[in-house]
Parts: structure tokens; sequence; C-alpha cells
């Protein structure tokens, strides 16, 4: 007798990532690939389309043959880094280089939508404002900068959709892909006057099909078949982007919980019924069942704790960094990070693309151990900024991403937060909410809810702790404060390297 297979690929920023489960979300088989991304100017951030997705087919072929015997692949999901702008022509070839989301070329222009009230009327279409790495501002950078290449763009897409491209043929997206800046927020359904207001009047026919994350989408081509080892004719679900499929794959989709995602990036999101006035965050439709998913995505990430193990501490790996700032007492002894590293500057709660990582109140008493703790505290301390202005109140807040394998950082959101924090069951979240998305597509649940209530677990679970917690909370307030007022520093800094000629600006 054999047991159904589903197949989920997440194709993140840095690995492409398949993992097959079963029917009750536990693994099979799973296996990643790195992925290259490319700096060729400052500020900018590409992907090579054809790399990412030999990636992709490399990690499924590894799944398929890896599966028990028992197993068959019933149908393949997919999920994704979101936005960006993976462009190819009418004949399916890349026009380019993949632009991601991480990138800050099209900040100018933003600036300009911004102050000629451009940007105020996408808002009041879609119910969020657009950043750089989004499609439309990185659409109309290349229409300035590269019109050669613009000209060639016969279809946007996404980095899943890119994928299942060439998985099926199929030139699609989903809802939480399409929502900003594309979709009016009271039909769910295309705007296409948004390339009016942009000057790109003659961009309305790159959009692809809008389709229900749950849709069949296409089927396994004779080619991809060949190169996958999947079965051809298997079918394929249009799927959703990383951030809401964690959300799902954590568990918090339908129980009001908080979904944080502890990876390159830190993304914060509460699942909502339909859209929401207030406009702190990204808001996207799901295409399922009237949820919508609200979510601040900050730029900090795992990124303060590499180069904090390498730079500040020395050592080889982040877990050799935990024990220092283990060591080190709540608060740092008065050592305050803001762990905006990013080139890009910060896009959540706050947007600031002149934003710096800093250390505030240093001494010579202190040492690394205080600087590692600082930055684990930094970092938790950046979850609840986000989290603050998120439309509800978290009672209960699942971890997903790299971060989870800590046990200091999941502790210190839990104190930082006040509230508890649990672990799901599982490593790879993402590709769970892809296979719990495929299964209610290919209808072995009947609802959103029923998967997720069949194949998300907890397996940790992390207390506030009383004694700490009343330190943290002043701490969070001179956290904002000081970033609030390092506004006008930040801004001063890039001018003065500017002149200076930095790379960095």
């Amino acid at each position: 007798m054999t047991r159904d297979a589903l197949v989920a690929v997440d194709a993140g920023t840095t690995n492409v990532k398949t993992v097959a489960f079963d029917l009750d979300g536990t693994e099979l088989a799973t296996a990643t690939r790195e992925t290259e991304t490319y700096h060729p100017e400052p500020g900018h951030a590409e992907q090579s389309m054809p790399r990412v997705y030999e990636r992709a087919v490399a990690t499924i072929r590894e799944v398929v043959a890896a599966l028990p015997e028992d197993a068959r692949p019933r149908g393949v999901g997919l999920t994704g880094q979101g936005d960006g702008l993976w462009a190819v022509t009418e004949d399916g070839e890349p026009v380019r280089n993949a632009v991601l989301w991480s990138d800050s070329r099209a900040a100018d222009i933003l600036g300009e939508w911004d102050e000629d009230g451009t940007l105020d009327a996408i808002v009041d279409q879609c119910g969020s404002a657009p950043y750089p790495g989004m499609s439309l501002p990185l659409l109309a950078w290349l229409s300035r900068e590269e019109p050669d290449a613009f000209d060639r763009v016969g279809t946007i897409l996404s980095c899943k959709d890119w994928l299942k491209f060439r998985l099926t043929g199929d030139r699609s997206t989903d809802h939480s892909e399409a929502t900003v800046p594309y979709l009016d927020s009271a039909t769910g359904e295309y705007d296409r006057s948004v390339f009016d207001l942009v000057g790109l009047e003659g961009a309305k026919d790159v959009l692809p099909r809008l389709a229900a994350p749950t849709e069949v989408a296409g089927l396994i081509t004779a080619a991809a078949a060949d190169e996958t080892g999947l079965p051809e004719g298997l079918p394929v679900v249009t799927g959703l982007f990383d951030v809401p499929a964690s959300g799902i794959g954590s568990g918090t989709a339908t129980t009001g919980g908080t979904a944080v995602t502890l990876g390159t990036s830190l993304t914060h999101q509460v699942f909502v019924d339909g859209p929401q006035p207030t406009r702190s965050g990204i808001q996207m439709a799901l295409g399922m069942e009237g949820l919508w998913t609200y979510a601040i995505g900050s730029n900090a990430g795992t990124p303060s704790l590499d180069w904090a193990a390498e730079t500040l501490a020395g050592v080889e790996d982040v877990d050799a960094l935990e024990t220092r700032a283990a060591d080190a007492p709540p608060g740092s002894d008065g050592v305050c990070y803001h762990p905006y590293l990013s080139p890009t500057g910060e896009r959540g709660p706050f947007v600031d693309p002149n934003a710096r990582g800093q250390f505030v109140g240093l001494t010579p008493d202190h040492d690394t151990d205080h600087l590692a703790r600082a930055v684990y505290e930094g970092l938790s301390l950046a979850i609840r900024d986000c989290i603050g202005h998120l439309p509800t109140d978290a009672t209960r807040v699942a971890l997903s991403g790299g971060g989870t394998r800590s046990d200091l950082w999941p502790q210190l959101i839990a104190d930082c937060l006040d509230r508890p924090v649990v672990v799901p069951d599982g490593s790879e979240l993402g590709a769970k909410g892809a296979a719990i998305v495929l299964a209610v597509g290919l209808e072995e649940y009947d609802s959103l809810e029923a998967a997720v209530g069949e194949m998300a677990g907890v397996a940790t679970r992390y207390t506030p702790r009383d004694d700490v917690v009343p330190t943290y909370a002043e701490l969070y307030d001179l956290y904002v404060d000081v970033r609030e007022a390092m506004g006008e520093v930040w801004e001063s800094r890039a001018a003065t390297y500017r002149k200076l000629g930095d790379a960095d600006e």
C-alpha cells in the first residue's frame, strides 16, 4: 500500500530547499542547495534566474530519490522569497538577472512618488505602500536605466512563480504576491490603473494571470519530469510567497497568533479577516477563505549574529557566540545594540535607507560577552518594535527560521515581549506551509484550518521569566528613544560619506 507525499519547494534568498511531507505533516525527505547573490553596485542585489532553477531541480531530484519505498509524489507546492523583479520575455527567457526584494536601486524613484503624491494614491488603492525592492518601482527603474531590457519584458514573476513557470509553463501569481501594489483592496482583483499613476501605461500587460494559491496552476511537463524525476502530469498549485507560507506552517494562520521568521531578515505577521485600516506594515490578500496577512518586515536578522561571531568574538559559528552571550547579564551592563546592518537601511517598522547598526553605551569595562549578548538583545527588541506596530495584540508568538536553532534567542524574545513563544514542530515551516496549501488544493482537507490542525504542531515552548521582564521593558523604551534620535545622525553620516565617495553610499 502506498502513501501520498506532498513535495514542497521553498526558494529563499540564501537557499533553495525541497521537502516531502506526508499528509499528517511528517517530513519524509529534504534537500538543500545554496544560492548566490550578486552585488554589482552598492545597494544592488541580484540572482541568476537559471541558476536558481538549477538549484531547485537538484533538490527536487534528491528528494524524489530519497522518498520511502511506499511513498509516491501526490503534487508540488511552491513558496519562496517575495517581491523583486523576475522578468521573462514573451518567449519565456529571463530578461536579465533577477532583482531581489532586498535591492534598493529604486529608492530615489519611491522618494519622487512620495513627494508628488503618487505613493498616497497607490496606498489608497491597495492598502500598503511599496518599498524599493518591489516590482513596480523596479520596473520604473528598468524603464529609466535599462530601456532595452524593459522593452523585452513579457511577464513579471516572483521567484516561486519563475520556478512554477519552468516546471509547468504556466505564467501565474497568487494574491499575496500581487496585492502590493497591483490589487484593488476592495475587490481583490487587479487594478491596472496603477501603471498610469507611475507613467508606465505600456506595461499593463506584463502582469501574470492571477490565481488562488490552492489552484492547480499547471502540470509537470515532460521536460521538467526528465529534469526532476517527478512524474509527468503531476499537479502544481500556485502557492504563496514565503512570509504567509511560514505563518501557515507555524500553525498561526487560523489561531490569531503572531508568526515571526528569524532569518536573513525578520518578518512579523498576523492573519486577519479582510484588509485593515492601519498602514504601518504590508498587508496582503491570501486569496483563500477571506484571509489577509498583515506583515512587517525588518532588514535586521541573522546577519548580525554571523557578523558578531566572526568579527567581534572571532569564533567559528553562532553556537559559540551564543555561549559567550549567555555569560553576560540581562541588559549587557549598559550596552544597547541596534541591528541595522543592511546596506539598504531599514524598512520596518520604520523606513530609512540611511539607518545603520550601532552599539550605544560602551565603556572599557565591557568585553566580548557583553557585546555578544547586546546583539541578541537588540535583535529581540527589534522584534518587539515590529510586533508593537501590528494591528492585533500578540497573545502567542510562533517562531520559524534558522534562528530557532538557538536556545537563547527564543527565550529572550519571550522575555522582551512578555508573551509565551513557541517553536513549531519541524525544521522547514515555509515548505510545510506550501505543503499545507497543496493539501487543501488537492482536496485532501476541506479547509485551511483543518489542514493546519492536522499538519502543524508545537515542538518547544518558552515562557517569559518574571525576574527579567521588567528589565527588558525599560530597555525597549531606551531602544526606541535612541533609534528615533538617530535619524538625523544617519542622514548626516550618509551625506558625509557621499561627499567622500565611500562605496557604502
